[in-house]
């Protein structure tokens, strides 16, 4: 477990990025619990205080198979939701989960430069907007995700 560190992640930043921006704030520190499985490291948000409650994130890099030409990159984000407090109990339990999954298939012939082309990618279709430091409102792109996560908005 010596090469997990803790993670810093953001509720914080705006779904509009700039390619101009100097720091991004996090307000979320995933700190390593270690192992769970083979190959499957996890890492906690602990900062909530409520176990069931607790946010959770798991990588996991499966290796090509002997006769395979793919590496399957997998991560997962959990955002649990508390009921609420009931009166006269300290109790609480788990409403529901928010979960995102998202997995890589990544070819084992591609570049590197290939790959951070399509990270790239997949990190603009996460994002409603991207402008250009230039403010051009021309160069300006939209991203069907976004709406659709968060107003349930179908692509059509």
């Amino acid at each position: 477990m010596a090469n997990l560190v803790p993670i810093s992640l953001s509720t914080l930043i705006s779904p509009s990025l700039r390619t101009t921006s100097d720091t991004i704030g996090v307000n979320r520190e995933f700190r390593p619990v270690g192992f769970t499985q083979p190959g499957i490291a996890k890492w906690v948000d602990r900062s909530g205080g409520i176990q069931a409650g607790y946010p959770t994130l798991t990588l996991s890099v499966r290796q090509p198979t002997k006769d395979g030409q793919v590496t399957r990159t997998t991560v997962k984000l959990v955002s649990p939701t508390l009921e609420p407090e009931s009166a006269g109990t300290s109790l609480r339990t788990k409403a529901y989960d928010l979960i995102a999954n998202i997995e890589f298939v990544i070819n084992n012939r591609s570049s590197r430069a290939e790959r951070e082309a399509f990270l790239s990618q997949v990190i603009s279709l996460l994002a409603v907007t991207i402008t250009a430091s230039d403010d051009d409102p021309l160069n300006l792109t939209e991203s069907p995700v976004v709406p659709a996560v968060l107003d349930y908005e179908a692509p059509y």
